[in-house]
């Protein structure tokens, strides 16, 4: 509430304080730079107010504003001027050619170049861009953002994380997921460091705070990405932090607030309508009577139920969020400091997201050659969890929670004889807490003209504790409590240096060299538990914390499940050698050796070499004068990339103990049995990358535009693969996969109207080509993930491996099915399954489209997918047989009497009634496998910036408000809870075959905000 009051007043001081100043008539002459000549059309806008005119043929203007004004000056194609007025009564402005598309700097590995320089492909993302939109994470707002990278968010459900696809999907039982590197460290990054426990993988991005953040880079070729190395196959995220700027201090505040609603809804049946169907299927089994009912419910009580789970355990979530930041700046010192804390509910009863963060960057000249660098942030993010998916909740409303089911017994008690998703999300308290702290020292030393060394050591730290309480009324035995404890020491040392050198000023060459180190430690508990006490791990303090035994505690019977320590090291040496001609030519070499500790002794280090070459030919004197083209740059790169990201320990071979009491041991005797084969060949995923591609400007870069094509080979690709029985093993990795994706990207930006009303453009857009080249020798069902989804030569990564659904027969309402010979067959036969459909879609994209009208701005973010499938693997269940399950409401297009026409079978309870199956769940079909294109308004936000003399007034530097809408409208043909979605994986496996299938994922989220940022 008191938020909500404080909110109130101040947007009612802002926007009823006025003040009027006197005003007088400036005017005056706008002229080009560099040649002199006027320059008709030139924008000047009153700043902060809505007071604005525009020079005339010849360059002339006249404006009245007040005496302590400031003028803006904008022109296509130019650098945006401003000048106070000071009294003056004529003012003449000279403007220089606007080179953002030339000199805009960006963040590549171990240093920066200027967007003019850099000969690969790189996405750059401004931190600005990630703070409006309302997600669960700040990864998520990348989407739409950047040509060859999809992402995918995970659902609604607070402190979900997002899988982002840089170019494809190039692994297969390694990590596919893009290195994350913050303020230099390569940070941890694994999702499966507490499992998928209520459906739900932690992620380890949610407690880095997006209002912390000046921009993302994303490394996309080999070019770029090579000085990572071993680590840089799924392109490289480059997250960097704001740092402190010259000036006195300036603070920065903002907040917002807003609701959440889910972005669609299953429409599941009634208790009637649930009845009728129960009732048709028992008679179409040849039964008489009224069917018989789970649950043990009467038809009696049945017909007085009709329980919507769905509103029961959804709400309308409230979010807030309040950041305040300084930075300033001298001779000296400079410095920025970040507070922050949100609190996001989700539309799940009980979820949230709380953060709390704080961060501080200093920099500080010790000497003038001697620089001192701190970058630190702590953060804790609280995730108030509830079960989804296959372990409850909205799953459990969206499938076994039947609507014929009463929430409680006459007598009050929870009803309890079929699922009851209330009771679970009312009884069992569950809470993540994430400590985290990611902190860098550098000290940079210049001990001669252009030669510069860094030294820097950096921690990544994370304590994840997952905290569960159990009343006894939910275990009807006694309370129990578990934990599930994880810490992660990440540490990284590394050290570069670089010299500058320039030969007969036309020739620049930059030189890198440079050595790394990195040491990651994982402890764990697999679980502790204690029985018999007062209330959570977190509230309890008889609960015992890291590294204690129990001892003296107040507890009975406490379990501890232990678990190994887990270590994984790099070493790294690298260079990288840059080559400017006359700043038209540009050359680029790097090479980065590798060790790791996950490799077998064979192949313990690896070589990853690049090249790349931009040359702007719009500067040639042979080049066509013209118009129309400004600007015209070509580049090429080539490099090898590699892939490390498997579990720890894999090249080893392992063998497993089982006591006395566990299974079949032999004569009640321990025993030691093998279970994954050695392999000191094992090495890291190779992947081969060419690049070609352009950039181009037309019109005076009023469009501009980025075009590149690419060829990514993947060789050594890792597959977890089963052993033959025979050799006494399980299964053991094995470099023996090969995979291509290639395809092309197309970015282009247009300024397509200017002056008092602007309106800018922004399109990108990828197609993609995935193929699997080599697996070898191994069979399709050796490489599986969830859905049925396989990995099959001569086919993109993770296609279904499905049955086909030809019709329903019109005379007894039966399903038929294709055999693997394409004919018609009523018999559900397992080999008859053949790959169809792709995860991978065909195109990716979004567009955005930008408007300015005085103070106003609006933005509005389209993103779209065209191709690709979507698997329901719960359909088969909601629209299938009928069984203990509710169903859909496109049920009612089924098959009732001969003759009909429709869409699905005859309903049946019996399961041999299909093709003779024993069980539906083994029943996936193409009648499940939906086109996967669709469109979506992501993201809309309409701004107010209040004018400058109620600015002043309020003794502001800046005021905005804004209102801002997520993911508002869905166009899709796909009939379920959302088309985006990233099923619950527990591996790596799962994640890179199966993004495209879903089995009860909550959707995601409509979210509506209203933001404030002041300056001051």
């Amino acid at each position: 509430m008191k938020q909500k009051l404080l909110l109130f007043f101040m947007i009612l001081s802002i926007t009823t304080s006025m003040v009027y100043a006197q005003q007088q008539t400036i005017s005056g002459r706008v002229t080009d730079a560099g040649d002199g000549l006027s320059l008709p059309g030139v924008n000047i806008i009153e700043s902060g107010t809505n007071n604005g005119t525009v020079t005339d043929v010849d360059g002339n203007y006249s404006i009245k504003v007040a005496s302590d004004a400031t003028l803006i000056f904008s022109y296509v194609g130019y650098t945006s001027i401003e000048m106070p007025v000071n009294g003056r009564s004529v003012i003449n402005a000279s403007m220089e050619a606007d080179v953002t598309q030339l000199a805009e700097v960006v963040v590549v590995g171990y240093g920066v170049q200027t967007k003019r320089e850099v000969t690969g492909s790189i996405a750059k993302v401004e931190g600005e861009d990630l703070t409006t939109i309302s997600v669960p994470s700040f990864e998520a707002a990348l989407q739409g953002k950047a040509a060859g990278v999809q992402v995918i968010q995970g659902s609604g459900t607070a402190g979900s994380g997002s899988m982002i696809r840089v170019r494809g999907i190039a692994s297969l039982s390694a990590g596919g997921d893009p290195l994350y590197v913050v303020d230099g460290i390569p940070i941890t990054q694994d999702y499966f460091l507490n499992g998928d426990r209520g459906a739900f993988n932690n992620n380890p991005l949610a407690t880095i705070n997006p209002n912390d953040i000046e921009s993302v880079e994303i490394l996309k070729d080999a070019s770029a990405a090579a000085i990572y190395g071993s680590r840089g196959a799924n392109g490289v995220i480059l997250i960097t932090t704001k740092r402190g700027k010259t000036g006195k201090p300036k603070f920065e505040f903002s907040t917002k607030l807003g609701i959440s609603k889910p972005s669609r809804e299953v429409d599941l049946l009634s208790s009637e309508e649930w009845l009728q169907l129960r009732q048709e299927a028992w008679e179409n089994d040849g039964n008489v009577g009224l069917a018989d009912l789970p649950g043990g419910i009467t038809w009696e009580q049945a017909r007085q139920t009709d329980t919507d789970w769905i509103d029961l355990v959804t709400q309308t979530g409230f979010k807030q969020e309040y950041n305040l930041s300084m930075t300033q700046g001298n001779e000296k010192l400079s410095s920025y400091v970040g507070v922050s804390y949100s609190n996001n509910e989700s539309f799940l009863n009980g979820n949230s997201y709380e953060r709390f963060s704080g961060r501080v960057n200093l920099d500080y000249n010790i000497m003038d050659n001697l620089k001192a660098s701190l970058t630190t942030s702590l953060s804790q993010g609280i995730n108030n969890r509830v079960s989804g998916s296959w372990d409850g909740g909205l799953g459990a409303a969206m499938s076994d929670a039947l609507p014929i089911y009463p929430v409680r017994n006459a007598d009050g008690t929870y009803y309890t004889a079929g699922n009851n998703p209330v009771r679970k999300q009312e009884l069992v308290d569950w809470r993540s807490r994430e400590n985290r702290s990611i902190s860098t020292l550098t000290l940079a030393y210049e001990p001669i003209d252009k030669l510069n060394i860094n030294v820097s050591g950096s921690l990544d730290y994370m304590d994840l504790q997952d905290d569960q309480f159990e009343p006894a009324e939910w275990t009807n035995t006694e309370n129990i409590a578990r934990r599930y404890p994880t810490w992660v020491t990440n540490y990284t040392i590394s050290g570069t240096a670089s010299y500058d050198y320039t030969l007969k000023d036309n020739n620049k060459f930059t030189f890198l060299v440079g050595g790394e180190y990195q040491r990651s430690l994982t402890e764990k508990w697999n679980k502790i538990e204690a029985f018999g006490v007062s209330g959570p791990f977190y509230e309890d303090p008889s609960i015992p914390d890291r590294g204690l035994d129990g001892e003296g505690k107040q507890l009975s019977n406490p379990v501890y499940e232990t678990a190994p320590d887990e270590v994984w090291s790099f070493i790294s040496y690298f260079g990288r050698i840059n080559y400017a001609y006359k700043d038209k030519i540009f050359l680029k070499a790097s090479a980065r050796v590798d060790g790791s500790s996950r490799f077998g002794q064979n192949n313990r280090y690896g070589f990853f070499p690049s090249a790349g070459l931009g040359y702007v030919i719009s500067e040639e004197d042979f080049f066509p004068s013209s118009n129309v083209v400004n600007f015209l740059k070509l580049k090429a790169s080539w490099g090898i990339t590699g892939n490390a990201d498997i579990p720890n320990y894999q090249r080893w071979g392992t063998f497993q103990r089982r006591e006395g009491n566990d299974g079949n041991p032999y004569n009640q005797e321990p025993i030691i049995f093998p279970v994954r084969l050695e392999n000191p060949d094992l090495q890291w995923e190779v992947q081969r990358t060419y690049d070609f591609g352009f950039e181009l400007g037309l019109f005076e870069d009023r469009v501009v535009a980025e075009l590149a094509y690419f060829d990514k080979n993947s060789t050594d690709v890792l597959i977890d693969r089963l052993v033959q029985a025979s050799t006494g093993f399980q299964r053991y990795f094995e470099n023996i996969a090969e995979i291509n994706n290639r395809g092309f990207e197309i970015g282009l930006k247009t300024r397509n109207l200017t002056g008092a009303f602007t309106w800018t453009t922004d399109i990108n857009a990828s197609r993609l080509d995935n193929e699997v080249i080599d697996i070898g020798a191994t069979p399709p069902d050796a490489i599986a993930g969830s859905g049925d989804t396989r990995v099959v030569e001569g086919l993109p990564v993770g296609v279904n491996f499905l049955n086909r659904f030809s019709r329903v027969d019109p005379e007894n309402g039966l399903p038929i099915f294709l055999d693997k010979e394409g004919n018609e067959t009523y018999e559900f036969n397992l080999d008859d399954r053949v790959p169809v459909g792709s995860v991978v879609p065909d195109w990716t994209g979004g567009i955005t489209n930008s408007f300015t009208y005085k103070n106003f701005d609006l933005s509005v973010l389209f993103t779209f997918t065209i191709g690709g499938n979507i698997y329901d693997d719960s359909g088969k269940r909601q629209l299938g047989v009928v069984s203990d399950w509710n169903m859909r409401r496109e049920i009612v297009d089924r098959w009732r009497e001969p003759g009909d026409v429709a869409q699905f079978p005859r309903l049946t309870m019996e399961p041999s009634t299909y093709g003779g199956l024993a069980s539906f769940w083994n029943l996936n079909t193409t009648q499940f496998l939906y086109d996967g294109t669709y469109g979506r308004i992501r993201n809309v936000t309409l701004g107010y910036n209040l004018p400058s003399d109620l600015v002043s007034k309020l003794r502001l530097r800046s005021a905005r408000v804004y209102f801002n809408g997520t993911n508002l409208i869905t166009f899709t043909k796909y009939p379920g809870a959302d088309p985006e979605i990233v099923r619950d994986h527990n591996g790596r496996q799962g994640r890179n075959l199966s993004p495209n299938v879903t089995y009860l994922t909550a959707p995601q989220e409509k979210a509506f905000m209203l933001g404030i940022n002041v300056g001051f």
